[in-house]
């Protein structure tokens, strides 16, 4: 039902024009710096932790309409390809003095409908904007690969994916987008940059599995993206907004 839920309103904002709407359509290409906000943390045993969490850098990719619903005000739906997860490495020494190593690299591949609302000064040469918005994804690739090391010794080495233990992983995600940015205009659409903040509230893995090391896993990422809207439909001359 959740499923469902959200898209029919993804479908319900792209297809949400009247006759005075702008509408653009268009693409973005964009960096990724994923996380997960765990709890609790990463570990290998009860005297080590993962105290290097590294930015996950990986791709996004996106297909995204854009249409004016008032004066200052625009609604963006857009299908995206995003690739979150996590990089972290342990190096600590215990109290036995043997050193702990160890590696950790979780990487999800999600299908992502984003609904965007966005409020902008609509200046003509350099136009900032504002947005926030929700976003239902549906993973449809995930690999993750551990492994650590006492002194000499590895006692861990081990890797699974979506493919061969599909049970450890939680398939649907949701959350929340925050971003600004600015567009400038050309002779046939708008170029773009946008810089967002993407917070997971599901878990990314099931935690009831003994195999996981956590209870919660959400998903987050900070996006730098550019793109090009295509006008598609110009505004009639004389617009008459409704609220």
């Amino acid at each position: 039902m959740k499923t469902k839920f959200y898209i029919i309103i993804f479908i319900t904002g792209l297809f949400s024009l009247n006759a005075t709407a702008q509408v653009y359509f268009g693409g973005k290409i964009g960096l990724n710096m994923g996380t997960l906000s765990t709890q609790p943390k990463l570990t290998i045993d009860s005297s080590s932790f993962a105290s290097d969490i590294m930015p996950k850098a990986s791709l996004n990719i996106a297909a995204i309409g854009y249409i004016e619903i008032g004066p200052y005000i625009s609604i963006q739906p857009e299908i995206v390809y995003n690739r979150k997860g996590l990089k972290s490495r342990v190096d600590v020494m215990r109290q036995d003095t043997i050193n702990v190593v160890g590696n950790y690299n979780y990487s999800f591949d999600y299908v992502e409908f984003p609904l965007m609302l966005k409020i902008s000064l609509k200046n003509e040469d350099f136009d900032p904007f504002i947005e926030i918005g929700a976003y239902y994804g549906y993973m449809f690739n995930a690999s993750c690969s551990e492994e650590a090391n006492y002194g000499n010794t590895q006692v861990l080495n081990e890797s699974f994916s979506l493919k061969t233990t599909p049970e450890l992983f939680n398939r649907e995600d949701s959350g929340f987008k925050l971003g600004i940015g600015a567009t400038f205009p050309t002779s046939k659409g708008k170029v773009f940059f946008s810089i967002r903040y993407s917070q997971g509230i599901k878990n990314s893995m099931n935690p009831p599995v003994e195999r996981t090391k956590y209870n919660t896993s959400y998903n987050r990422v900070f996006q730098i993206s550019i793109g090009y809207l295509f006008e598609m439909k110009a505004s009639s001359k004389d617009k008459i907004y409704y609220y």
